[in-house]
């Protein structure tokens, strides 16, 4: 009998561990998501740059707080569009696991085009 209740409750204590894992990871990627963005405002703004969006969602990742670390952030525009791309390690919980962290966003900059807005009458 105690040895069945020892197997289960180590198999109960892997699966909360996963479960925590789970949402450490989650955090991790909302984390880097909110920079992303934060960094993809300043790239994509009227007379923003790469380097711009790439320091803003630094200052962001840094302001947010913990949850991922050694963070790699790419900021780049080109004339039409802006990306953001953050890469990070999320703290490991349980061993052999090294979740990591992808974010990738993208969008238009914002720019003046001659000829294509209309006048007010």
């Amino acid at each position: 009998m105690a040895i069945e209740f020892l197997l289960v409750i180590s198999m109960l204590v892997v699966v909360f561990l996963l479960m925590l894992q789970y949402a450490v990871k989650a955090h991790a990627e909302r984390i880097a998501t909110a920079a992303a963005h934060e960094g993809l405002a300043a790239a994509s703004s009227y007379g923003g740059t790469g380097t711009a969006g790439q320091r803003t969602a630094q200052q962001a990742l840094a302001a947010i707080g913990p949850g991922l670390s050694s963070a790699h952030v790419v900021a780049s525009r080109t004339p039409t569009t802006a990306q953001v791309t953050i890469t990070g390690q999320v703290d490991q919980l349980v061993p052999f696991l090294e979740p990591t962290v992808h974010v990738h966003v993208e969008g238009p900059v914002e720019r003046f085009v001659p000829g294509t807005s209309e006048q007010a009458p």
